[in-house]
Parts: structure tokens; C-alpha cells; sequence
């Protein structure tokens, strides 16, 4: 008996070590690949969005900043405008201020030439009145007022006298 198990034993072991093993994947069915190559297309076809959407994304982060930017620009040239803006207000309050200046100064000037002519036009009205009111005598003559002649000219070759 002993020898049999050791046959038995010798046997099943020559026969399963030499018997090779066949693997055979289990049949699929239709619907199942079916169902595989609609999901490799869902796949692709979502793998082809992503790349659309980064591609919009990256657009998208483009035109922000390109927003940003020309918004920052017109800021810029909004507040250089009003600067320059300023700077002209400036320039212009200066002129105003130097042409007051010089309007004040023209009005003391005619002030003082209208008090003179009031000055003259009172002692002619004052001295008409007193024609007036005299009676009607001899005229008397006026004398005129002195008014210092003016200098001889020296002739150009002869040095102006007072210096040697």
C-alpha cells in the first residue's frame, strides 16, 4: 500500500506539472464591449472639453487681465489729465491774479486823474461863478500863471556848460 501511495503521489504530480494550463478570458458579451467602446468615446470626447475649457480658462484669465490693465491706464490718464487740468487752472488763477493786480492798479491811477479833473472842473465852475457874480467892470486881465521857460539847446560840439 505503501508502494501505491507513492505511485498515486508520483502520478499526480507528473500529471499536474505536465498538463499546462490553458487561460482563456471569459467570453464578453455584445453588450458589455459595447458599453466599453461607448465609454472610451465618452472619454475622449470629455478629455476633448478639458482641453477646451483650459483653453477658455486661459482666454478668460487673458481678457482679465487685459481689463485690468487698461483700467489701470485710465486711471492713469484720467488723474494726468486732471493734473495738467490743475496745472493749467493754476497758470490761468496766476494770470487772473497779475491782471487784477494791474486793473487795481489802473483804477487807483484814473481814481486819481478823476478827483483832479473834479478838482479842475469845481475851481473852473467856482471861478465862473465869481465872473458872474461880479459886476460887469472892467476886465480884468489874468495873469498867467508861471510856467518856467524852457532851456536854451546847446549846440552838439560845444561841451554843456558846468563841465570844463
Amino acid at each position: 500500500m505503501r508502494y501505491l501511495f507513492i505511485a498515486m503521489a508520483v502520478l499526480g504530480l507528473g500529471l499536474g506539472c505536465a498538463t499546462p494550463r490553458v487561460i482563456v478570458p471569459p467570453p464578453v458579451s455584445d453588450d458589455v464591449e459595447r458599453w466599453r467602446l461607448r465609454y472610451l468615446a465618452e472619454w475622449d470626447r470629455a478629455e476633448a472639453l478639458a482641453v477646451k475649457l483650459a483653453a477658455a480658462e486661459s482666454a478668460l484669465e487673458v481678457v482679465v487681465q487685459d481689463r485690468a490693465e487698461s483700467m489701470r491706464l485710465t486711471r492713469q490718464l484720467m488723474q494726468d489729465q486732471l493734473h495738467e487740468e490743475q496745472e493749467r487752472a493754476a497758470a490761468e488763477r496766476h494770470s487772473l491774479v497779475e491782471h487784477n493786480a494791474h486793473l487795481v492798479t489802473r483804477q487807483r491811477e484814473l481814481t486819481a486823474i478823476q478827483e483832479e479833473l473834479e478838482d479842475v472842473w469845481f475851481q473852473s465852475a467856482l471861478s465862473r461863478a465869481r465872473r458872474r457874480s461880479q459886476p460887469q467892470t472892467a476886465p480884468v486881465p489874468v495873469a498867467p500863471s508861471p510856467v518856467p521857460a524852457p532851456a536854451p539847446l546847446a549846440s552838439p560840439s560845444a561841451p554843456p556848460s558846468g563841465f570844463p
